[in-house]
């Protein structure tokens, strides 16, 4: 290696990795070996093992450290995405099984952002699960209340 490669290595581009993502990585290592078998095997078999070939013959070992560093960060970008997609799609699903989404479309926007009201919903929706006596409206606006954040610059006389 030489002092070139060294600094990529001392450089302060970090990323972090949510807790989230690292469950999901865990899952996927516990339950899901099989499936991922078989995704790298149609990878192989769709051009990733020609792929690998060129890729070592044709890039020097510092363009090769680049690309593993931007590949992996692409990588983790893409997954938490999926994963943060995903969790979105249940919460409405939840709510749409709960009948909240009218409720959900009175809420304000600009006050209230995405990720509050879909930790909400989700929130509201498993304690409707444990107690189906509740009202899911009330429980719905009892868990948006406790978390949100309103801005000074909105304060309303």
């Amino acid at each position: 290696m030489n002092n070139k490669d060294l600094d990529f290595y001392n450089t302060d581009d970090q990323f972090v990795i949510s807790h989230e993502l690292i469950c999901l990585l865990q899952w996927l290592l516990e339950n899901d070996q099989i499936k991922l078998k078989k995704i790298i095997s149609k990878s192989l078999a769709s051009g990733l093992k020609e792929e690998l070939k060129n890729r070592k013959a044709a890039l020097s070992e510092e363009r090769i450290l680049e690309d593993i560093h931007q590949t992996l960060l692409e990588f983790f970008a893409t997954l938490e995405g999926i994963l943060i997609e995903t969790l979105n799609e249940e919460a409405i699903k939840k709510a749409l099984e709960q009948n909240l989404i009218p409720d959900i479309e009175k809420i304000d926007s600009t006050e209230c952002d995405d990720a509050t009201v879909m930790f909400s919903v989700e929130k509201a929706t498993s304690k409707i699960k444990k107690n189906s006596n509740d009202n899911p409206k009330n429980l719905l606006f009892e868990e948006l209340l406790k978390r949100w954040k309103p801005s000074k610059k909105n304060i309303v006389n």
